[in-house]
Parts: C-alpha cells; structure tokens; sequence
C-alpha cells in the first residue's frame, strides 16, 4: 500500500466496480477430454483431464485509504443472476482463442519501479541468489539478483493469476492459478488448476485440477517429490467443481480428494507438514462466500485438521485451553459461523511447535494459539494481527528455521514475535499487506518477503528498517489510466494498493516511461489529466476520497473535493470531466453531483434517495465493519459533447438512464431488451450525442455474453454488438470516431470493431492475457494504451 492504507489494498482490490466472476483471465492453452496441452505444445497423456472423482499497529479504515479488499468475480454477479458454469467459461476461452493474435506487437510502458501483490514465493536451494515469485494478476517471475529484478518466468499465454508457488525437493516448480484472497471492494481472479515445470520456468504443463477455482496453498512432500498436497480453495460464488485437500498419486499423474469440503462454500486453503515425519500434515478448510453486496468470509465449514497418515485419514483440531482475548464468540477453532480464515504453521526445528492464526466471519481476528504437541491442544498467545480487521486477506505465518521461537504473522503490517507469539511488534519498512515469505537455506539471515508492494529482502532476519525493495518488478495491478490530450507520454494510472502514481513530476517531464512516481496514496482508482492543460489532472482512492492537483512554478497544490450528496459510494467510485468544459466535474454515489469549479463545490442534480439506482436488497447489504453502503451506487457517468444538458449514466444494479436537461428530468431505458447487469462503461460518441455505447459486465447464456450495446436513436432502441467477441466481461470500451472504431477492453484481451457489425478482431500480439481494466487513445490518434490487473500497461501503435 504505500499509504499503507490498507491491507489488500485489495482491499484495496479496489471497490471494485466490475464485477462478474470472471473465471478468471483464461487460458488460450486449450485443455480437452484425455489430453492436458502444455503451455509449449507438449501434450501429456493424463488418463483423463484431472482424475480426482473423489472428487504498534496503524487503524485501516476504507475511507481514509485503507483496504479495499481483493475484488471479486461472482458467479452471479451480473449474469441474469444465473451461476456461471466452467462449462461457459472454457467457451469463452475457446472463442478468445479462435481470434488469433494479428497486427502490431504490445510494447511493455511502466511501471516497473513500483511492484505489486505478491501471493507466493521459493527460494532454490541449488541455485545462488535465485528466487520465484508469483504475482497476483501477473503470473510468475525469477530473479538471479538475489531479488533486485525479476524477468517472466511464465508464458504470457497462460493464465495470469496464481495463487500459490511451490518448490520441490527434485527443482519442480508448482504452480496454482486462481487467486485465494478473497476480495473486498476490488478484485481477485480465478484459474485453470495446477501447473508445473522441471526447467526453472522456462515451459510448463497443465497438471490437472482444473476446476479448482483458485489454488491457496501447495506443498511438495520433501522425502518424495512426487507427493504433492494441494488446497483447492473454488471460488466466491460457489460453482468450482473441485474444492478441498488433494493429493498427487504415486505415479505423479492423478490427484485424490483427500479431505472433501462440507458444503460448496467451503475449500481448502492453507497447508504445512511435520518436518520430522511427513506423514503428518496440517490443513485448513475455509468457508467464505459473497454476492453482489455482501461479503461472509467465515462460515460452519472452516476449520483446522491433522492427518498422521499422509492425507489418508483427518482429524479435527478443536482443543483449544482457554479463551482468546480476541475471540469475542468464544468457540476457539470449533465449527462455528464465526470461524474465518485460519493460518497453520509449523516450527522447522521443533515438529511439535505448531501456531495457528485465525479470523472471525468479518475480518477481525478472533484468536492465535500455540501448540507444544503437535496440535493436540492449543493454548491462546498474544494479539498476532494487528487490528486492521482484514484478517481474511493474510492467514499466513511463518517460522525461522533455526529459532522455534521468532516468527512472523501476516496483516497490514508485518507483525513479529520473538517469544512464541506471547508478545509482538512491527517490523517496519516493507509496504502493506503480507502474503509471502521465505528464508534463505544457503545465506545465515537472509529472508525474502512479497507484499502487495512487490518483493523484499532482508540480510538481518527481518529487523525492522533493514527491508530491501525490488528494483524492477513490472507487474502492478492497473484500475483506471489517463493520458494527456497533447502528450502520449504523459500517463498517470489507480494502481492496487500503490496509490495514484504518474510518468512525470512538478519539475521535469515525462522521460523514462518504466520509472513512475506517486501523487496519491491508498488504493489508486480513477485518474483524470484536463484535456485542456495537462498541469491540471485528478486522482481518487478507494470510495471517492479525490484530489485535484495543479503544477505550477515548479510546485505542485493539491485540492480536495469538496462536500457531496452521496449517501453509498463504491469503491471504483465515477469521476468524469465534462467533454464541454474541464472545471465541470461529475461524481456519482448514490446520487449524481455536479461541480462547476474543479471538485471544490458540488450540487446535486439527480433526485435523491434510490430513484437511479434502487434499494440495497436485504441479502446483499453487506453485515461488516467497512464495506456497508458501497453497492447499489451509480457506476458509470458520460456527458454528451454535443449536447452540454445530456448525460447518460449507468449503475451496479443494471439500470441505465438519461437527462437532457442537466438533470431536471430523467429517462430509464427500461423495456428495451438491454441485461440488468453492471453497467461497466458508456461512451457517447462525440459528434452524436443519440449514438452511445454501453458495456455491461458478466456472463450469461448464449452468445450474448460479452454484452457491449449501441443506440443511434438516444436509448429508443438498442442492439447488441457483441458479436465474436468472447465470452467474458467487457471492462471499458473507447470509440475512435474518426476511425469509426470501438475498442473493448475484456478479461481475454483487447479487440476492435471496424465496421459497427459486431465483428470483432483481436488487436496485436504479445499482450499477457492478463485482464484489462482500462484503454485509451492518445490525443494525436497514434498509440493506444492499455492497463492490465498484474502486467502493468501497454501500448500499441494504430495504424490506418
């Protein structure tokens, strides 16, 4: 976070405004019936596609840049409230696939210097100074620099979000895709399974578990390499096939469910065994669900088990002495609906050391409890977390491999203890919200810690202030991009968890595209440059808390916006100049605004209360302590250039609207066949201001999936031009009107429409397929930009 605002920053994941489950960024590698095929074209004979028939601590709050929660991709979101299917998604996937990449190549802009989640990490053992790290939204990247910089170790075609990295004995690299963190007002995406490799990264092969959702956690049995535990967390809405604790079989072909989930909101998460048998290993099975609004991330299924036989057979591990001073329900590790996530660890020195932390439903933490045999009973320690209460978003600890005594929790801050958990403090100097950390087996104090800031190395056994930050590791996660009128260099861009950060300072112009430096903190969402003075540009963090900014004489003022009338604001809250004059500024909550002087003043132009957006449905408000009042809020705002008194905008609730007269009256464009989804983008054309497009997010049945809709009439009729794209959320469209050209912005990738009939074309090659949450064109019409969740931004020549 660098504001260290807050914890997931993903939580910061951002408010998160589109939202439908995406499966999470797919995979063109294509997986049939019997075969898995490689991400090199190798096809592995696997019987089968998976066989597993068994088949000091700083106060976060939201508002003032604290998490936002690792967003989402519900099922349901927005698919006529129809679960989505793995079956659709693979469509989708094959429809991508069928638009082969052509054209220019994407180019890699920036930034690099600035880093983003981590979820997993290995160091190898036979090899100096190398380190794996997996990216949240960005695949897999190696550093031979002892974690200065990192180069892809993960083919760009392959999914992009990985949920966990392991290492084996034998220097087989594990990999899980789908992201575990659940998310909060932003986002986290889903994968395609297990996959592997034997040559550092360099090619890798499906290995089953398909439709697993998201991976939490993999471990590599260190006597027999072949014996692989996997928890297979499924997803936030509940269709993932394959949920629970797997177990490669002795011929490395074929996973066993080993310990099933009690019901579909429940799966496996986290994983550790005895250092001194390997027979008996620990796992955690997590219950946790969302839906449009609301978020429950604890649930009768959570809870913490031991098997003594290799995954053969489970125990529950409940015998808690004592009550946590934290844990406010009083039931410790019983099945409860208080029990959230849970983290397990086991001292690498001392096989009876075992340390368990754990979360309450809502995210605060209920209990952390020490074990001195083996987890037959646990007694409660000290406060591990810190308060933050997103304790959803971390549920890992880890232990020094040489004092049984010192280990480290995973929150906001990363939390540390040098007696056993009994007392704890803040090891400073690492950006916010930890999920991964190892030691060095071959350097004496050497450890490696990934945030959502990137990758960090201490040489001091993690003492506070000695943290060393990566210095090229290119894969931020992106929410919204901005670009001046009259210089294609001059970028700024919301990223997760790293603030609002810009290719320029008050001082000196854009120069090196890779190097970007901060102006707003928090979460970084939506970014605005006046089109008209470049000196003049606007950021906002997470639920609308926005700045406007001017460069003037070498220094730089910063304005806040002043008092609106919003009683629910998303997360990704909507900030748009008007296209007629740059001080017009819109903001959409609950209610629209309007300010005439550049954020500082604001009136109220739409009715008041739930006209445009209707009530919070009793089922999707959500019961926790930061994220009530952020649904069912205006998501979408576009003025019309042609006509300053008409403005188009769009909801979370699926209901889209139109005033002429600056909001005296208004128009619902209901009975015109349009889905009542997330309105994602709307564009009015900018010499027609009865030609708009509309992009809707989520899945649906049948071809109309993608659901980005036009009007030539202002609303009185509508039609779907979908067309080839994809099945997949349309995150954000732009119209290239001189060209006659729409650009769409998916979850597969970016594509155009030349000629207005819904036949769309992949654009360029070599864009990780990763998902794009923004586009835009520069003023002169050369370069189009792209801003991907994990890879950070691209750009593309257009040609003629």
């Amino acid at each position: 976070m660098l504001i260290r605002g807050h914890p997931g920053e993903v939580r910061c994941m951002f408010g998160f405004r589109r939202f439908l489950r995406v499966v999470g960024m797919v995979v063109v590698a294509v997986v049939t019936a019997g075969l898995l095929t490689s991400a090199t074209g190798h096809v592995i004979g696997l019987e089968g596609e998976d066989h597993d028939a068994d088949s000091g601590q700083v106060d976060e709050d939201e508002g003032a840049g604290g998490p936002q929660a690792p967003a989402d991709y519900l099922d349901d979101k927005f698919t006529s409230f129809q679960s989505v299917t793995d079956d659709q998604v693979r469509q989708a996937e094959a429809q991508a696939a069928a638009l082969p990449e052509n054209g220019n190549g994407w180019r890699l802009v920036g930034p690099s210097n600035v880093g983003g989640r981590i979820t997993g990490l290995v160091v190898d053992p036979r090899r100096s100074d190398t380190v794996y790290v997996a990216a949240a939204g960005g695949g897999v990247w190696r550093s031979t620099d002892a974690a200065a910089t990192f180069q892809p170790a993960w083919p760009p075609g392959l999914p992009q979000a990985i949920g966990s990295l392991e290492l084996g004995r034998d220097g087989t690299l594990w990999a899980g895709t789908g992201e575990a963190n659940p998310s909060g007002g932003g986002l986290t995406f889903f994968g395609k399974g297990v996959y592997r490799s034997t040559d550092g990264g360099r090619s890798w092969d499906s290995w089953g578990l398909t439709r697993s959702g998201s991976i939490g956690r993999i471990l590599a049995d260190p006597v027999d390499p072949r014996r692989v535990y996997v928890a297979a967390t499924g997803n936030l809405s509940g269709t993932a096939e394959q949920r629970g604790i797997y177990r490669l079989s002795d011929n490395g072909r074929d996973w066993r469910l080993v310990l099933a989930a009690p019901n579909k909101t429940t799966g496996g998460v986290d994983l550790a065994m005895d250092p001194a048998n390997h027979n008996r290993i620990y796992a955690v099975l997590w219950d946790h669900q969302r839906n449009n609004g609301a978020r429950v991330y604890g649930g009768v299924g959570s809870g913490l088990f031991r098997s003594d036989n290799g995954g053969d057979t489970w125990t529950r591990l409940e015998n808690v002495i004592g009550t946590a001073s934290t844990d406010q329900a009083g039931t410790g590790l019983h099945s409860d609906p208080s029990l959230g996530r849970i983290g397990v660890a086991v001292a690498p020195n001392d096989p009876n050391r075992v340390y368990v932390i754990s979360a309450t439903q809502y995210g605060p933490d209920k209990g952390f409890y020490v074990s001195n045999d083996g987890g037959n009973s646990f007694t409660p320690g000290g406060h591990a977390g810190g308060g933050s209460g997103y304790a959803w978003w971390f549920g890992k600890m880890w232990v020094d491999p040489q004092h049984e005594n010192h280990l480290f929790a995973a929150d906001v801050s990363l939390r540390e203890s040098s007696d056993s958990g009994a007392t704890w403090h803040v090891s400073d100097g690492v950006h916010a919200d930890q999920h991964a950390m190892q030691w060095d087996p071959n350097k004496s104090g050497r450890m490696y810690l990934g945030n959502d800031g990137g990758v960090y190395r201490s040489d001091t056994n993690g003492a506070s202030g000695d943290w060393i930050h990566a210095t090229y590791e290119p894969f931020n996660q992106a929410y919204h991009l901005a670009v001046a009128q009259d210089d294609p260099t001059r970028l700024a861009t919301g990223l997760q968890d790293n603030g609002s950060v810009r290719t320029w300072t008050p001082t000196t112009p854009p120069g090196d595209l890779t190097q970007w430096n901060a102006y707003g903190g928090g979460d970084g969402h939506e970014v605005l440059i006046d089109y008209s003075d470049h000196n003049v540009y606007y950021e906002c963090s997470q639920v609308g808390v926005c700045h406007r900014h001017v460069d003037s004489g070498g220094n730089s003022q910063s304005v806040n916006f002043g008092t609106r009338h919003s009683n629910r604001i998303t997360t990704d809250a909507p900030v748009v100049l008007d296209p007629n004059n740059p001080k017009v500024v819109y903001f959409g909550g609950n209610v629209l605004d309007r300010s005439t002087d550049g954020g500082v003043t604001f009136t109220q132009i739409s009715p008041p209360g739930d006209v445009l957006t209707g009530p919070v449905p009793p089922n999707e408000n959500d019961q926790g302590p930061f994220y009530a009042n952020e649904y069912a809020t205006i998501t979408w705002i576009a003025p019309a250039k042609t006509d300053p008194d008409t403005i188009y905008v769009g909801t979370d609730t699926g209901r889209l609207w139109k005033t002429m007269d600056l909001g005296a009256t208004w128009t619902e464009f209901t009975g015109k066949g349009l889905p009542a989804r997330w309105v994602n983008a709307i564009v009015v054309d900018p010499t027609d201001a009865k030609h708009v497009f509309v992009a809707f997010s989520g899945y649906r049945e049948g071809d109309l999936a993608a659901n980005i809709w036009e009007t030539t009439d202002g609303g009185n009729s509508w039609n779907n031009i979908s067309g080839r794209l994809p099945n997949a959320p349309a995150e954000m469209i732009t119209y290239d009107q001189s060209r006659k050209r729409l650009y769409a912005a998916t979850n597969l990738g970016v594509f155009v429409n030349r000629d207005g009939r819904g036949n769309w074309r992949r654009l360029g090659r070599g864009l990780p397929n990763t998902s794009i949450l923004d586009i835009k064109i520069t003023g002169d019409g050369q370069t189009l930009y792209a801003a991907t969740f994990g890879r950070s931004v691209w750009s593309i020549r257009i040609d003629d």
